[in-house]
């Protein structure tokens, strides 16, 4: 097997401020059909990742600054990258109710409802992990918004063109 040294580096750092990310954040939720995209969010990128068809952070790292509008579900869908899902904002009393969450499982049924999904209740600042390959859909049963931080390895299987993600 040929293993090969990096020749040199692929990407800079980049300092994403949170101010930008709010206000195209902020610009998203005025869209008329909020409720019904699978995603609403910022996808972290640079020019040199939109440049090489990437569209991710880096060639191994996807992340995306997504929210759940209140009252909505995101449906379910899957990919073959293995996610860290971090709770960046969720209302208290909802996420003490339970009406923050996310479903996962490993199939779905006939209406495309995941088969006995394990629940992951929504705490702030706490994280979950997505296994590859398991249908997950995220609920937000609460008036207000809640947010979310994935950072997956999608980049490399962008790149290597396995990533395989799947929506319903």
């Amino acid at each position: 097997m040929l293993f090969r040294s990096p020749i040199g580096p692929k990407f800079k750092p980049t300092h994403f401020l949170n101010n930008d990310i709010i206000k195209e954040i902020n610009n998203l939720k005025n869209e008329k059909d909020l409720k019904e995209k699978n995603r609403n969010g910022i996808l972290l990128t640079t020019d040199y990742m939109i440049k090489e068809k990437l569209n991710t952070l880096t060639h191994t790292m996807w992340s995306l600054y997504n929210f759940i509008p209140s009252n909505s579900v995101q449906l379910p869908h899957k990919h073959n990258s293995v996610a860290i899902d971090l709770c960046v904002d969720v209302d208290e009393e909802a996420s003490n109710k339970g009406l923050v969450y996310t479903l996962m499982g490993k199939e779905l049924d006939k209406n495309n409802n995941i088969v006995n999904p394990v629940k992951i209740v929504w705490k702030k600042h706490h994280s979950f992990i997505t296994p590859p390959g398991w249908w997950h859909s995220h609920h937000n049963e609460s008036n207000s918004v809640a947010y979310v931080f994935p950072v997956q390895d999608a980049g490399l299987h962008t790149y290597i063109q396995t990533l395989d993600i799947s929506f319903v």
